[in-house]
């Protein structure tokens, strides 16, 4: 990697990122970035989906290094446009972040604290590795599309209350509430479905209350629904809930912040790289919190397909001494 002073990065800040954050706190960003001698372009986006646009046009136009100011959603807009970039020079961009959302999911993975001083010192720091992206092929009413996440994927309960979170945070709703809220309306809006799996060739039919795909461990603002995931394996680990009811979640809660729910009777985990997900009822997806619409999906893995800058390993293990970068 070049030294930082060789540097120049583009970042792509969300100003609606935390509930407004990102616009309340993007002078104290701006002045951080120059204290600490970084030499950036800033690019603000403004509508959903415009980070996906801003990063395609930066890395078709050569651009190698994008720091993300916001949330696991900015995050997984910028990891989209990378991925759709018209040069697919994805091999070349490294990705660093500021944590500036409600959730900040992935950056407890991969070690870096919602501290915007110390999120900038770990990107300075460089420590760099190669993580692994899911790519989905989404069948969503008779259009087929792709998208690419880097944390977790959910389908079935966990979609829908992601979606409800989302438009809670369009409507100001901040903090832990997002989610509670998000949770309680979720479960009186969703019915278990007969959904079918297909892990890698094998089958797996289930009254499926929701799925989770994980890179990373965390999703909902620190829940650990994928406890053995790690981004770095080359492999998704999936965690399966069948049809559970609300006495059950509720003696379970607990469990979903420390990973140890997954020893429920209607809990099973599998590995993949290779997932088919299909109902007779569409069945609602989300990638890293966002929509995906009501499908059928298949998802795969591409394994060390993105650099990005880490802090701690905590989460990590030691295979990060073989997959870091210089």
């Amino acid at each position: 990697m070049p030294k930082n002073n060789e540097i120049e990065w583009q970042v792509i800040l969300n100003p609606h990122a935390g509930g407004g954050k990102g616009a309340e706190d993007r002078t104290k960003i701006e002045q951080l970035l120059r204290k600490s001698g970084i030499t950036y372009t800033l690019n603000l986006s403004e509508y959903p989906r415009h980070a996906i646009e801003l990063s395609r046009e930066l890395v078709t136009r050569g651009a190698t290094h994008l720091m993300v100011a916001g949330g696991d959603g900015t995050l997984n807009e910028i990891v989209n446009g990378i991925f759709l970039a018209e040069q697919q020079s994805h091999h070349e961009v490294t990705l660093g972040m500021i944590p500036v959302g409600t959730g900040n999911d992935w950056t407890r993975t991969f070690g870096i604290p919602d501290h915007y001083q110390k999120a900038i010192d770990i990107i300075i720091a460089g420590k760099s590795v190669k993580q692994d992206v899911g790519e989905i092929t989404c069948h969503v009413d008779g259009q087929k599309s792709k998208r690419y996440f880097v944390n977790i994927a959910g389908f079935g309960f966990d979609a829908l209350v992601a979606k409800n979170a989302n438009e809670l945070k369009s409507r100001g709703v901040k903090g832990l509430r997002v989610y509670i809220q998000s949770l309680g309306s979720g479960y009186f809006n969703f019915k278990s479905r007969p959904t079918k799996f297909i892990i890698d060739g094998a089958s797996l039919e289930v009254k499926l209350f929701t799925a989770s795909i994980g890179l990373g461990k965390f999703n909902g603002g620190g829940m650990m629904q994928v406890p053995e995931a790690n981004p770095l394996q080359g492999l998704f680990h999936i965690t399966v809930i069948r049809k559970i009811g609300i006495w059950g979640i509720l003696i379970n809660f607990k469990g979903l912040y420390s990973g140890r729910f997954i020893t429920d009777r209607r809990v099973s985990t599998h590995t993949g790289k290779t997932i088919e997900i299909s109902s007779a009822t569409p069945l609602p997806g989300e990638s890293d919190g966002e929509n995906l619409g009501s499908g059928t999906f298949k998802i795969e893995m591409m394994a060390h397909r993105l650099r990005v800058i880490y802090g701690s390993d905590r989460f990590l293990g030691n295979i990060t001494k073989t997959t870091h970068g210089e």
